[in-house]
């Protein structure tokens, strides 16, 4: 994993040049949108570089090797956006399907298969009918969603032969500046001068290529990657586990009873409805945009909840160094407000940094880790009192300790539906009361 850094226009750059700059980006974004619907009308998820000059049209305004930058980014628009609706989405919806007998094991399996590694072309297991049905579901909004949609303020992709990223001595106005190339054909490329980021010290700090974009705030963003990776840990088989919830009043709770992040939710809240009145006073008023209001709203929270979750994470690790954390296999449906963005960051930040292990939550949180009685009454709020037993504890701890016994049920895997999970936990506790009563 490589660490982003950002650069921003300096303030004091030449107008008509940033104009250059925005207008490269008017044409950029064109193109990139003709791309990205060439692709989804041809039902394409990849193409090999060889295949791309005869796939998509002819750009006559932009040099040919943004061309080709504008390309490779709409293959990456096209494939990650298949990649992230499989697991989102149709996983699910094919499950659902199949149990309800809408096609058989072949179909099934043929359809899992193309989603995990987005094939376009039969072959194999992979038949026309069932990328015919995969596509149907893909293009249908009311199955998956809006289509990959090319906004005014996507990111230009300038590689190092469209563009220079370095130091200059020689300018008192700023060491650090980006030259790109422009729609004037055979003119030297454009220079802008940039504020300095006090991460990157050198030039040899960071990979070649930028990804250029202009904030809702409208400032010029310039993102470069380190050249240095974080490596996260290979830990071994045997290594120790620890459970790891999105609690309901905080960030994480542990399958050892830690609770961290309990700030989290008031502040949350106070922001998050905050956003809600103004969103739907715009809607109330047919406004269709984002104000910069609402954008400004959106991205403190935003960076609420990335900054604790990444707080959370740094404890966790420090005191667990080589643990493996387990978390759920995330499905976000009918969650909202602060567990749905906690979820998000918390996972991706524990995965960035540490080794996880991604386990089926299903009735992890409902099931008592004394008797193994399920039942949704057993908890309330943070109250979890077995209905049974009458063991009494924390809801989110129970929750965490449940991910850590399922990381080690070989029964449950992670593609089991609910229903085929819970005849499983009631078997065992009925189990359980036979061994009481002997």
């Amino acid at each position: 994993m490589k660490k982003s850094r950002f650069f921003y226009l300096h303030p004091e750059a030449n107008p008509g040049k940033v104009v250059s700059l925005e207008a490269l980006q008017v044409e950029y974004t064109a193109y990139l949108t003709i791309c990205v619907s060439t692709m989804l009308q041809v039902r394409r998820f990849s193409l090999s570089k060889g295949e791309r000059q005869a796939f998509f049209p002819r750009c006559s305004t932009l040099s040919s090797q943004i061309v080709k930058n504008v390309r490779a980014h709409a293959v990456a628009i096209v494939s990650s956006w298949a990649a992230s609706k499989y697991t989102t989405k149709l996983r699910s919806v094919i499950r659902s399907k199949f149990k309800d007998g809408e096609f058989d094991e072949a179909t099934r399996s043929a359809l899992h298969i193309l989603g995990k590694r987005l094939i376009d072309i039969p072959g194999g297991k992979v038949t026309q009918e069932a990328l015919d049905l995969y596509w149907s579901w893909l293009l249908d909004e009311g199955v998956v969603g809006r289509t990959p949609y090319v906004s005014d303020r996507v990111g230009m992709r300038l590689s190092e032969m469209t563009s220079t990223f370095g130091k200059s001595e020689d300018t008192r106005l700023a060491t650090w500046w980006i030259g790109f190339s422009h729609l004037e054909a055979g003119k030297s490329r454009i220079q802008l001068p940039l504020v300095a980021n006090p991460y990157v010290k050198e030039t040899s700090d960071v990979t070649k290529g930028v990804l250029a974009r202009k904030t809702k705030q409208g400032r010029w963003r310039f993102e470069v990657v380190e050249s240095k990776a974080w490596e996260v840990p290979k830990l071994p088989e045997n290594a120790p586990r620890l459970g790891v919830d999105v609690g309901l009043n905080v960030m994480a709770a542990t399958s050892d009873g830690r609770l961290l992040g309990s700030e989290l939710k008031p502040k949350f809240n106070a922001l998050y409805h905050k956003v809600l009145g103004v969103r739907a006073n715009r809607q109330r008023q047919g406004l269709k945009d984002n104000s910069l209001r609402l954008d400004t709203l959106e991205a403190k929270l935003t960076g609420l909840v990335s900054t604790l979750a990444g707080t959370c994470a740094n404890k966790l690790i420090a005191a667990y160094p080589e643990h493996v954390f387990v978390v759920e296999d995330l499905d976000l449906r009918g969650c909202r407000g602060q567990k749905r963005f906690a979820y998000r960051a918390l996972h991706h930040s524990l995965e960035t940094k540490a080794s996880c292990e991604v386990v089926n939550p299903a009735y992890t949180s409902q099931t008592c880790p004394n008797c193994g009685f399920v039942s949704r009454k057993n908890r309330n709020g943070i109250k979890f009192q077995c209905c049974y037993c009458g063991k009494i504890s924390h809801a989110d701890v129970v929750g965490g300790t449940g991910l850590l016994r399922r990381s080690e049920d070989k029964q449950i895997g992670l593609d089991d539906y609910p229903a085929v999970v819970k005849p499983i936990l009631e078997a065992r506790h009925e189990e359980w009361k036979k061994f009481q009563a002997s």
